[in-house]
């Protein structure tokens, strides 16, 4: 069972077409169930926070994906290229400056959106055994 469904991603306001859509979520799935000790896998009702958990990170994918593909740097979405951001611009003196981070930076900024992302939606939520999904430790059967 997918935790997000295309239909009810495009019903949430979603653009990706439902091949890109599947990429993404198959990612955003694996990352939820890393957070979660996998306690979402054998759930027949999938909650809404999950829901809007994965919609947030399924564009949170996105936009990483776009950013490296509009990627001025050398070499696309490897460790040593950059992306360029214009940090301030003037107007008289043409004077523009970027800020400047590498791929391996804005991948790390990625994960942590994704971690924060995760633990907004999902934080105190409980699967149907009444299992905190964030919980760090290890229920007595699991």
């Amino acid at each position: 069972m997918t935790y997000l469904t295309f239909d009810e991603y495009q019903e949430m306001g979603g653009v990706l077409d439902e091949t890109a859509f599947n990429d993404l979520e198959f990612e955003a799935e694996t990352y939820v169930d890393w957070y979660t000790f996998d306690r979402l896998r054998n759930e027949t009702e999938i909650p809404d926070r999950v829901k809007k958990c994965m919609y947030h990170i399924i564009k949170l994918l996105n936009d990483q994906i776009t950013l490296f593909s509009n990627d001025s740097g050398s070499g696309g979405s490897s460790s040593n290229s950059t992306n360029k951001q214009i940090a301030s611009q003037s107007n008289d003196g043409v004077s523009v400056s970027y800020n400047i981070i590498s791929a391996s930076e804005a991948l790390e900024l990625a994960k942590n959106d994704v971690n924060q992302t995760i633990k907004r939606y999902l934080q105190g939520l409980s699967n149907s055994l009444g299992r905190k999904l964030l919980y760090r430790g290890i229920y007595p059967d699991e």
